[in-house]
């Protein structure tokens, strides 16, 4: 008979469950714009030596490039609100009373309520409705042939005639263009932070490992990294 091993109904032990560490870098753009300044100051005052690939100060320069990125697509998107807004209440007001345009042309035109004359005061047929175009550059395009229209058909002189809609098809216009140059800027702004992100993160990573090389000592390296910033407990 063989002999049995003693504990054989014991579970196998299992390894030990691999600990949730946080990320050395933060994720936020705003954390990671304020790491990289701290990083960047500390760098240029300790005596750790610079990357091969990039220099104490050509990394300060990316860091403060990449901080006024932030600043400039920020400000870019804030310029382009208000404009976005004022075109939302004139969409509320065009909609509101584009149905008496409609009006006087059913009243003329009893075959069809005046649809055959839709497409001359700018409205298009958008889903199951008959409306100005949605977009915003259409939209004020057809607004400047509603207002022409309404002079044609001898609708001018009406309550809701060229004295009402020529004021919002000249806003409108201007508003549509501005938002575009707005939207264009912003945009830009955006992908000149993105481009700058990656090789900002590139360059405190490899922050990171110089560290550790040159200073081996757990205790010294904890405080050194600390000293250019990198706390993970604060992001």
């Amino acid at each position: 008979m063989s002999p049995t091993t003693s504990g054989a109904s014991a579970a196998t032990p299992t390894a030990p469950a691999k600990r949730n560490k946080k990320e050395l870098l933060p994720t936020s753009q705003l954390a990671l714009s304020t790491l990289a300044l701290a990083a960047a100051k500390a760098w240029l005052a300790s005596e750790l030596p610079a990357l091969l690939f990039v220099s104490k100060a050509a990394f300060s320069a990316q860091a403060i490039s990449y901080a006024a990125s932030l600043g400039t697509a920020d400000a870019a998107d804030d310029g382009a609100s208000p404009q976005a807004n004022r075109l939302k209440t004139l969409d509320k007001l065009i909609a509101k009373n584009l149905g008496f345009v409609k009006g006087y042309l059913a009243e003329d035109h009893d075959q069809d309520g005046g649809e055959s004359y839709y497409a001359e005061f700018g409205i298009a047929r958008e889903g199951k409705n008959f409306r100005l175009p949605t977009a915003r550059t259409a939209r004020a395009g057809a607004l400047g042939k509603l207002v022409a229209a309404l002079a044609a058909h001898k609708y001018d002189k009406k309550k809701f005639g060229t004295a009402f809609w020529q004021p919002i098809a000249t806003e409108y216009a201007e508003l549509a263009k501005g938002s575009d140059e707005a939207r264009g800027a912003a945009s830009a702004a955006v992908g000149r932070k993105n481009a700058l992100e990656a090789p900002l993160r590139r360059v405190l990573s490899s922050l990171v490992l110089s560290i550790k090389a040159n200073y081996p000592d757990e205790d010294t390296q904890r405080g050194v990294l600390r000293a250019f910033g990198f706390q993970k407990e604060v992001y």
